[in-house]
């Protein structure tokens, strides 16, 4: 990000010449924090002074030391950040006031008001220019970008133009060859110029919603370079290009989508080992086989976030799904957990293997034919779970919050926020034992018209908010009587219904 200026063409240097920071240290901005002033002539130090001496000694001589270091840290911070402001290679413009800006800049940040103003011809002297970023502006919009402006500009590394109208780029952007970053998030461009895939230097590569994307260039897989690869929905293509399995240094994968000609098949992903962050897979209808979902091996892909979406409207081979979802268990660094339109009779295994220690968020969405649920209560670090669509489910019972193995745990330990919903023919949820749901703030039944019974609420004591929508048949009684925030409908109920 380009660190920010006052407009070109008035800024006025510091008082002193030149700022001087000493070289070799190294700011851990992530680990200062500077929130507190924690500078010496801070008017109370950050330790009680207690009433001996000797104890007020000691605790001066153990946080002064770190009083100081702190100290000259942050001064470091402000040094940098002061140097770092008044270089003459950054500059910002707005309202189009860029005549004072050196020719020698090298990052540029300018508004979308400017480029109107201006035009982007003005940027053509800027030869040196290795950043450029347009931000936009209300009301002000960019959405053609000159033929020639990339033959001027050959030594750009990074260009943003994240929330423009630009609807398409021209030809002569395969000249960037220095070019590690580029953002079009947020605009309408409809397709990328094919010269792109010439870029053998582009490291990042940003297509956030871009809905109207129709593509990407069949020959992306030749951007051998690129770490960071983030996309949204392809338009009406609704496939990926051949060859993402070649973008081996690739860490961030957004999305995959599955198809079933070679190069389009998941096994693409089995070579991108060094894939962390959150992965999307879609039309996992089209995994011909286990052996290829195994082959894939996700557990040696540092995941914290994995979410795997079949087709809604499709002919399901419910065995065949099983199989398949079994041999894509994730790492056990994984957070969150999504599948949505399985079509298999029960979930894997893995899925309430307490081994997953950091497994905070679970969302299982129309998951049409599965009749029974594993004992997700297991799972230690669960914090929020959704069950939606489970059509054939009919009853909730012990089995949800623990297996026969072990009877003595609190089953989630750790949940805070539970949402049943949309399950035609649930009947009936028992099987909750003292102790069970310790944390659970917020519980929310929606869309289950044949559920007549509910565990003993009375022993969820952390229970703060109580919502049920469209369950006519639940008998609500004093045992939620303790919930200070009980909604029926929509409408906050001040009295329950006799059992």
């Amino acid at each position: 990000m380009v660190p920010r200026r006052r407009k070109a063409g008035k800024l006025k240097q510091p008082k002193s010449e030149t700022i001087q920071c000493p070289k070799g240290d190294q700011l851990e901005l992530a680990q200062v924090n500077l929130d507190k002033d924690v500078s010496p002539s801070a008017s109370s130090p950050p330790f009680a002074i207690h009433s001996e001496r000797s104890t007020a000694e000691q605790h001066l001589k153990t946080s002064l030391p770190l009083l100081l270091d702190r100290w000259r840290i942050k001064c470091l911070l402000r040094c940098y950040l002061m140097k770092l402001f008044f270089l003459p290679e950054y500059a910002r413009v707005f309202d189009g006031d860029i005549d004072g800006v050196p020719d020698d800049v090298k990052h540029l940040s300018i508004d979308a008001k400017s480029i109107k103003h201006v035009g982007f011809e003005s940027l053509e002297r800027f030869r040196n220019l290795e950043t450029l970023f347009v931000t936009p502006t209300p009301g002000f919009y960019v959405d053609q970008v000159p033929r020639d402006l990339f033959l001027r500009l050959k030594h750009l590394r990074a260009l943003n133009f994240s929330g423009s109208h630009i609807l398409e780029l021209p030809s002569s952007f395969g000249n960037l060859k220095l070019l590690r970053y580029l953002d079009l998030s947020y605009t309408p461009i409809k397709r990328l110029p094919d010269s792109i895939v010439s870029l053998s230097n582009l490291q990042t590569l940003r297509l956030k919603n871009c809905f109207k994307l129709d593509g990407l260039p069949e020959k992306i897989g030749k951007l051998t370079s690129l770490k960071h690869f983030v996309f949204d929905i392809l338009g009406r293509s609704g496939s990926m290009p051949h060859g993402i399995g070649n973008l081996t240094s690739l860490q961030t994968l957004s999305n995959f989508f599955v198809g079933t000609d070679d190069g389009c098949r998941i096994v693409e992903l089995k070579d991108l080992v060094d894939l962390t962050g959150s992965l999307c897979i879609l039309s996992m209808e089209n995994v011909s086989s286990f052996e290829e979902a195994r082959e894939v091996d996700l557990s040696n892909k540092k995941l914290v976030g994995l979410y795997l979406r079949w087709s809604t409207y499709r002919e399901c081979d419910a065995v065949k799904e099983e199989q398949i979802l079994q041999y894509l268990k994730p790492s056990l660094d994984l957070e969150e957990l999504e599948i949505a339109s399985y079509g298999g009779f029960k979930l894997p295994n893995w899925f309430s293997d307490p081994s997953y220690v950091h497994l905070v968020d679970m969302k299982l969405y129309n998951c049409m034919n599965c009749e029974c649920l594993l004992p997700i209560g297991k799972l230690p670090a669960l914090r929020f779970l959704l069950i939606d669509g489970m059509d054939k489910l009919e009853r909730i019972d012990e089995h949800f919050c623990r297996d026969g193995e072990d009877q003595q745990y609190h089953a989630f330990p750790k949940l805070e926020n539970l949402t049943i919903q949309y399950m035609r023919q649930l009947k009936e949820w028992t099987g909750i034992q003292n102790g069970d749901f310790p944390w659970l703030n917020k519980l929310q039944i929606t869309f289950c018209p044949e559920l007549h019974s509910l565990p003993v609420l009375s022993s969820l004591d952390s229970l703060k908010r109580l919502e049920l929508s469209c369950c006519p048949n639940i008998k609500y009684s004093r045992e939620i009587a303790h919930v200070p925030n009980v909604f029926i409908d929509g409408k906050k109920s001040l009295v329950h219904l006799k059992s």
